[in-house]
């Protein structure tokens, strides 16, 4: 098995280093290293040439003529990968060493696993712990990896710095082309995370804690303020509309059986939509039956909010959380 490592970069110089630390240091070192950088301003891309020289590394690292974003970045560096199970990186946080080993291992002996996902700890700039091990998907902690199921992958696909993947799952995303489409997916580990549920099993290593830091420049706290400071009505229903529409394009992928439990997802969807939208108060008796597939047991009360205009409320709840 080639295990290769993907790591998208942007002015990351002040805690680069400590990231490569971890992947060259992995006790299963990996057969490839993909570092793409997209245009830093910083010092970025002078640290990680003087890196790969000072410690002899075969890594092949560029950086992007034009700027990218992050979700082609990815993508484009994913593609020039040639192993078997492929990980994703942050350029800003520290993996345990024995993650690609745990991992790898787990691959040999579960050839229908798809996808890995890694429990991990919030750090702050310092290194220091923010919090305890963070279990996905509200699992509880277990001695044994966590079965993901595929309602599990629509609810919630996973955030990038978690996932591994073989590289079945990217390849279908490529011949399907379904990573051109930006505008459907917005996110390539929501496209990955979902396309891997469609192809495989999912698992979550619950034993491996990576580092996660959380700073004011970082793609999590982003996604974090971008999330609260749009989240009106209007944006509420476009994400549900794409979620719905990503229920078309990973269904078609999936077995017949998987494919119930995203038809399942994609009725959901649109009766969540018909409830905020037109006001169906029908809707609500129809929802409450199914809390099971909301992310949050707070998801019914927030669709009501915004079926009945309560927005500017909403939003002062999101800061305050």
């Amino acid at each position: 098995m080639k295990n290769s490592v993907v790591l998208a970069t942007y002015n990351g110089e002040k805690y680069i280093v400590e990231q490569l630390d971890s992947i060259r240091n992995q006790t299963l070192p990996p057969d490839e290293v993909v570092i793409r950088d997209d245009g830093s301003t910083d010092h970025t891309s002078e640290i990680i040439k003087k890196y790969i020289v000072d410690y002899g590394l075969n890594w092949d690292f560029k950086i992007n003529e034009k700027n990218k974003g992050f979700y082609f970045n990815f993508f484009d560096a994913i593609k020039e990968c040639t192993g078997n199970v492929i990980y994703l990186s942050d350029q800003d946080d520290v993996w345990d060493l024995r993650k690609i080993k745990t991992f790898s291992a787990f691959y040999q002996i579960h050839p229908e696993v798809a996808m890995i996902q890694s429990s991990f700890k919030f750090i702050d700039v310092d290194g220091n712990d923010l919090s305890a091990k963070e279990l996905y998907h509200g699992k509880k902690p277990a001695e044994e990896p966590i079965f993901l199921n595929t309602i599990d992958m629509l609810k919630f696909a996973g955030s990038g710095f978690t996932m591994s993947f073989r590289s079945s799952v990217s390849d279908r995303v490529f011949e399907e082309g379904f990573d051109k489409k930006i505008d459907v997916f917005v996110y390539h580990d929501l496209l990955l995370g979902q396309m891997a549920t469609a192809l495989g099993d999912c698992y979550l290593m619950t034993e491996i804690v990576d580092a996660h830091r959380l700073h004011a420049n970082n793609e999590t706290q982003q996604k974090g303020k971008s999330f609260i400071a749009d989240r009106t009505k209007q944006v509420q229903l476009d994400i549900l509309m794409r979620r719905s529409e990503q229920c078309d394009y990973i269904g078609k992928i999936a077995s017949s059986k998987k494919n119930e439990d995203i038809q399942k997802i994609k009725c959901f969807t649109n009766e969540r939509i018909m409830l905020i939208r037109n006001k169906k108060i029908g809707k609500v008796k129809e929802l409450a039956r199914a809390l099971n597939l909301y992310m949050s047991k707070r998801g019914l009360i927030t669709d009501i909010m915004y079926a009945f205009g309560m927005e500017k409320v909403l939003l002062e709840l999101y800061k305050k959380m």
